[in-house]
């Protein structure tokens, strides 16, 4: 049994360096391995309607020298003006209708988290976090997924283009100021990104054990997260977390790390059944660490909805139970968003359709429904934030006052 043993472990690690060897091999033939990602590019009246000026607006400020010279293309015989996401940007900043948050409020965290797979948290991760910077904020994107599904959206071959630091391991695991490291740019010029690998499942096992749960510097394990985050969010509006179809350390992190938890839901009866043991975890999670965790608002998100008639006696049954929590906006079955999710691509980012262009606009319509009533959840999170800050400066001003 020792010679099997020996044997193997002998096995596993020439296996490993043959792999590393074929990874660099890789990357040595892959200089160009990958497309550079881009934004999609339209007119000028686009841009206009985005920015929330007219087209005249814009190519008097371009005349004056106000916007950088405009890009051209040729269409027939005449040249057009084209723009893409980061200049909307641009052009909102100089005009003075660049949203971002409140600067008496702090960023919000908002996070898809849900125990089963399948039900759509990395698709509107993606969206939602490519939503908002569509409409101009600063955005942080965190993988917290293994798969690192949203990672490879961004044009990042994990373990190819990644290396050990390149996720959020070492700020759980050493210190919280490491997650700066491993935040990486994107083709978004206000989206940034923390990628995930592989090699992040590692973290739940190390996270659970016995030295980790007694490390004083670096807190309870599953709110190491939201202590990291706190040294980057200054620099965001939003952050948009992903989170693993599991309830291991890196969901539980997620989870005391938010301020908006969405969890969508598919309308079929195991997923409801699963909703029930999601909401006792959480409030045993709550009961654990009550001083750390500050998720002041969940939402149901019912996803790949279809109109059959078991899918709409569902929701009925999921209204009667969730009424309130649930989103008025759905996620419905669209082949537009299907090919998305399979090509590891936003709809955001398509420049053509790939199926009909009513199937195309169709999908675009619902992700901008449901993205838009998720970010009035976070403007309305802000406001709460701005009164309470209000309501506190009163108290104190009329205790002074009294003493």
């Amino acid at each position: 049994m020792q010679t099997m043993q020996f044997n193997f472990r002998t096995l596993c690690r020439n296996a490993a360096e043959r792999g590393g060897q074929m990874q660099q091999r890789l990357l040595d033939a892959l200089d160009a391995r990958h497309s550079i990602k881009t934004l999609p590019e339209f007119g000028i009246e686009r841009a206009a309607q985005l920015a929330g000026c007219t087209a005249n607006h814009i190519r008097n400020l371009e005349a004056r020298g106000d916007l950088p010279e405009p890009r051209m293309i040729e269409a027939g015989s005449t040249q057009r003006r084209i723009y893409n996401y980061n200049e909307i940007n641009i052009i909102r900043e100089i005009i003075g209708k660049r949203p971002s948050r409140p600067s008496s409020a702090g960023c919000v965290r908002v996070v898809f988290s849900n125990l089963k797979g399948g039900v759509a948290k990395t698709t509107m991760s993606l969206h939602f976090a490519q939503y908002l910077a569509r409409e101009g904020y600063r955005v942080l994107l965190v993988d917290a997924d293994p798969q690192a599904t949203i990672t490879g959206a961004f044009g990042f071959i994990p373990d190819l283009d990644l290396d050990d630091g390149d996720d959020l391991f070492p700020a759980l695991t050493e210190s919280p100021a490491l997650i700066a490291d491993a935040i990486k740019r994107t083709h978004w010029n206000n989206l940034e990104l923390i990628p995930a690998r592989l090699a992040l499942q590692y973290t739940d096992w190390r996270l659970s054990q016995p030295e980790e749960r007694q490390n004083d510097a670096l807190g309870p394990p599953p709110v190491r997260l939201h202590r990291a985050l706190k040294a980057v969010e200054n620099r965001y509006d939003v952050i948009v977390i992903d989170t693993p179809p599991s309830l291991g350390m890196l969901s539980l992190n997620a989870i005391a790390a938010a301020n908006l938890i969405v969890m969508p839901i598919i309308p079929h009866m195991y997923d409801i059944s699963s909703s029930v043991q999601y909401f006792r975890i959480l409030e045993q999670i709550c009961a654990l660490y009550e001083r750390e965790i500050n998720v002041q608002r969940l939402n149901i998100l019912l996803t790949k909805v279809d109109n059959t008639t078991e899918t709409l006696n569902n929701i009925a049954v999921i209204n009667g139970a969730y009424g309130e929590l649930i989103l008025s906006n759905r996620m419905g079955l669209t082949k537009e968003l299907q090919k998305s999710a399979s090509d590891q691509v936003s709809i955001y980012e398509i420049d053509q359709p790939r199926g009909s262009r009513d199937t195309y606009n169709r999908a675009i319509m619902m992700l901008d429904g449901v993205n838009g009533e998720i970010l009035l959840a976070v403007r309305q999170l802000w406001q709460q934030e701005i009164l309470s800050g209000i309501e506190a400066a009163e108290a104190n001003r009329v205790r002074t006052a009294v003493s």
